[in-house]
C-alpha cells in the first residue's frame, strides 16, 4: 500500500519538521486542576494542524504531527475492524477521569449504593453527560498485562472482540507497523527505549513477519470526547502513537499545561507524551465546523498504540506466563521482576 501526501524523502527525518514552542507552562499543580474536566478553546493558544513538532518551554518534545501519512486503502480496510474493537460503552466503565464523571459508587438494582466505584450508568448521568457519553465507545485490541480480577490472577494475554479473525489481526498489525515506522523516524530515541522493553516479552507485543514492534496494545475509541486525564499504565519512557478515521472537525487533542492543541484527521499520525502529560479533547464538530445535534454526530474513530509498562514484568512466553500464574500462591508477589 502506497503512502499518500508528502514524498517519503521529505519526511525521512526530524529536519523535515517545522518546530513550534508551547506558549507557556502552567506547572504541575495548576494542570492537576484540569483532571476530569472537559477542555475547549479556552485551554489552548497554539493549535498544530500541519506537519510539525511542538516543544515544551524547557526543550522537551511534547508531540509530533505527521499529516497524510496513512494510505486510504489501509484506512478503508481497517475502518470496520476499529468499529468492532470500539464496542464497549464508556458508561458504565472504569475510566472516570477520561469520562469526566469521576469514579462514583455503583448503584445496585434496588437503588442502594455499593462499595464498588466506576463511571455511572447512563440513567444516572446528568443530561449533559448523557448526551456526551451515550454514543461513546471504547475497546482494546492486543495484549494486556497480568492482573487480578475477582480475586483470581490472570496471565498476560491477547484480548480483542468476540470472533476476531486472523485476517483482522494481520490488518491491525499492519497498521501498527505503519505507525511504528513513523514513530521510529520522528522520535527514534523514544522508539528505541520502548523497543528495548518490548523485545524482552516477544510473546506479548504486536508483530508482523518482519518481527516484533514496540507496541503491545491498541485502544480504539468511537465518538468519545475525553475529559482531562493521563494515560495510566503506559511505558513512561516511551510515547503513544495515534491515528484517527472519519470525516469530522474539532476533537483536537489538548494539552492544557502548555496551552497546546493538535488536530489530527484521517490519514494523520500523532506521536505524543500521553503517559506523562494530562490531555483531553475539544468538542467534536461536523465536517463544516458546525455543532452536531446530539443524535447526529459525525463518526470519529481513534486508534491509540502503546506499550503497557507492566508487560515488561511478565514472562517471555505464553507457556512461562501460564506456568508462573499456576505456581503462584496466595500472598506471593504479582510479578517476580522488580
Amino acid at each position: 500500500m502506497q503512502k499518500q501526501g508528502m514524498a517519503w524523502d521529505k519526511i525521512a527525518g526530524l529536519g523535515a519538521l517545522k518546530t513550534f514552542v508551547a506558549p507557556c507552562d502552567l506547572g504541575v499543580e495548576k494542570t492537576l486542576s484540569f483532571k476530569g474536566r472537559l477542555l475547549d478553546k479556552r485551554h489552548y493558544k497554539l493549535i498544530l494542524n500541519r506537519t510539525g513538532r511542538v516543544m515544551t518551554p524547557d526543550g522537551e518534545t511534547l508531540c509530533i504531527l505527521i499529516k497524510n501519512y496513512l494510505s486510504r486503502d489501509l484506512l478503508d480496510a481497517i475502518r470496520p475492524i476499529v468499529r468492532k474493537v470500539a464496542h464497549k460503552r464508556v458508561a458504565p466503565g472504569n475510566r472516570g477521569d477520561a469520562a469526566g464523571t469521576g469514579m462514583l459508587p455503583r448503584r445496585r438494582s434496588d437503588g442502594s449504593l455499593s462499595l464498588m466505584k466506576g463511571v455511572p450508568r447512563l440513567e444516572d448521568l446528568s443530561d449533559e453527560d448523557f448526551y456526551r457519553l451515550n454514543p461513546a465507545r471504547e475497546g482494546v485490541f492486543g495484549y494486556i498485562a497480568r492482573d487480578i480480577r475477582g480475586g483470581k490472577v490472570y496471565p498476560a494475554r491477547f484480548t480483542a472482540y468476540k470472533n476476531v479473525l486472523p485476517s483482522e489481526l494481520r490488518l491491525m498489525s499492519e497498521l501498527a507497523k505503519e505507525v511504528s515506522d513513523a514513530y521510529r523516524l520522528f522520535a527514534k530515541d523514544k522508539w528505541e527505549a520502548q523497543f528495548k522493553a518490548a523485545r524482552q516479552t516477544p510473546a506479548f507485543v504486536l508483530k508482523t513477519p518482519e518481527g516484533v514492534m514496540p507496541i503491545s496494545t491498541a485502544t480504539c475509541n468511537r465518538n468519545w470526547r475525553t475529559a482531562g486525564h493521563v494515560d495510566r499504565g503506559n511505558l513512561k519512557e516511551g510515547y503513544v502513537v495515534m491515528c484517527s478515521l472519519g470525516n469530522f472537525k474539532g476533537c483536537a487533542l489538548v494539552f492544557p499545561r502548555y496551552k497546546v492543541a493538535v488536530h489530527f484527521g484521517e490519514g494523520d499520525i500523532l506521536i505524543g507524551d500521553l503517559a506523562n502529560q494530562l490531555h483531553g479533547n475539544s468538542p467534536l464538530l461536523n465536517p463544516d465546523g458546525t455543532v452536531p445535534k446530539p443524535n447526529e454526530l459525525p463518526e470519529r474513530l481513534v486508534c491509540i498504540f502503546y506499550y503497557q509498562a507492566a508487560i515488561a514484568k511478565c514472562c517471555k512466553s505464553a507457556s512461562e506466563e501460564m506456568d508462573f500464574v499456576n505456581r503462584r500462591k496466595k500472598g506471593d508477589r504479582m510479578y517476580s521482576k522488580a
